[in-house]
């Protein structure tokens, strides 16, 4: 065999083991959250995650929580304005203030923690973050949507909490 195909061969099967490590550390991420299918669907729809460790894959699902949090928070805005009834105004109003919090505090928080390779204050932020979720959860079952949302961002803020974990 010539050097020219050897080499090539050495590439091959060095890309294609290093495109299963990346596969697996996903799949090995994720098997260690709670939501696995969710972990899986979002850091496998970032082109950036076949090539992340693990603190890449916690600054991808931080960044998708960042998204759906900011979503979230206009979402109860605009409930806020179009809501007469008193009892789910006040709970509307609460969640405000908690994605309030959430959206400009600890999110931020957890992206630089995450970024500067903190993640004790990664993990600070989005433990905090999920019990103002939770608190949130208890006023707004009246609407789903807004339950749905206020779920997914509970459920997102668990998989980055316990991928960096991993990282501590």
């Amino acid at each position: 065999m010539n050097s020219f195909v050897f080499s090539m061969v050495v590439f091959l099967v060095f890309f294609l083991l290093s495109s299963q490590v990346s596969a697996d550390l996903i799949s090995d991420t994720c098997k260690k959250t709670p939501s696995y299918n969710l972990c899986v669907s979002t850091l496998r729809a970032d082109p950036q995650s076949s090539k992340a460790d693990v603190q890449g894959l916690a600054l991808i699902a931080v960044k998708k929580l960042v998204v759906e949090g900011t979503k979230t928070e206009k979402e109860i805005k605009q409930l806020i304005k179009k809501t007469k009834y008193r009892p789910l105004l006040d709970a509307l109003k609460l969640c405000a203030d908690k994605y309030n919090i959430i959206v400009h505090y600890d999110f931020p928080v957890a992206v630089e923690a995450i970024t500067k390779g903190d993640p004790k204050f990664a993990e600070g932020a989005t433990v905090d973050a999920a019990r103002s979720s939770d608190k949130c959860a208890s006023g707004i079952t009246s609407t789903p949507d807004l339950a749905r949302s206020n779920k997914l961002v509970h459920d997102l803020d668990d998989i980055v909490l316990y991928i960096v974990r991993l990282l501590l």
